[in-house]
């Protein structure tokens, strides 16, 4: 039986990329939120359902929020899909002209982008693709600028790692400098010495844990 339009869900997507982080507060998953949900209060938007993708690039599609919203949309259980700005959807301007002129048309899906003033039940602009395209190369370049201060921090002899590795620990009068774990450094030292000598993996964990001593 056909789903009645009244009992589709309302899905609010919310997207953030470790890029999106450097804009601050202002694309943060809780902001979108909270904007998305007032916008379909003020609008008496029904049945709502939110799918977040934290973390995830708007270049790619594969993304598990994303998936699950568009197969609930190919078994027609969505109605309308709302999004903070156009670019939560996605930063491929290819994959979203496909979405908004085939894919949702076909589906007969309504698609609302607040920032943008996009709603695709009045039309869509004829810009659009302009700005798809300008929403394409900004991903391009804010990951070409990581990827540069990464790199210059690599090269200074900066960690580029959250998590020091056994064996060392933060610096207390400077967070980006590792100094040497005495204590856990004598285990790595051992487990070395243990496998030049031919002991394998399992071997070498038998026989730390034979010495009690605490497993890595």
């Amino acid at each position: 039986m056909k789903q009645l339009e009244s009992d589709k869900i309302t899905a609010l997507y919310c997207r953030l990329s470790r890029d999106d982080e450097l804009a601050g507060e202002s694309n943060s998953i809780t902001n979108q939120k909270s904007i998305l949900s007032k916008y379909a209060k003020n609008n008496n938007f029904q049945n709502i359902k939110f799918f977040v993708d934290d973390g995830y690039s708007g270049t790619t599609f594969t993304r598990p929020a994303f998936m699950e919203m568009m197969e609930l949309a190919e078994q027609g259980k969505i109605g309308t899909i709302i999004v903070k700005d156009h670019s939560r959807l996605g930063r491929n301007r290819l994959v979203v002209g496909q979405l908004l002129e085939e894919d949702f048309v076909r589906l007969n899906i309504r698609y609302i982008a607040i920032m943008d003033n996009i709603d695709s039940s009045k039309g869509l602009n004829d810009f659009l693709p302009i700005q798809d395209w300008f929403n394409e190369m900004h991903a391009k370049n804010t990951s070409q600028k990581v990827r540069a201060v990464l790199k210059n921090k690599g090269e200074s002899g900066i960690s580029l790692a959250n998590n020091v590795p056994y064996g060392y620990k933060k610096d207390e009068n400077d967070k980006t400098k590792w100094l040497v774990d005495e204590t856990s450094a004598e285990v790595v030292k051992e487990i070395f010495n243990l496998f030049i000598q031919g002991h394998g993996t399992f071997e070498i964990a038998r026989i730390l844990r034979e010495k009690n001593i605490n497993s890595i």
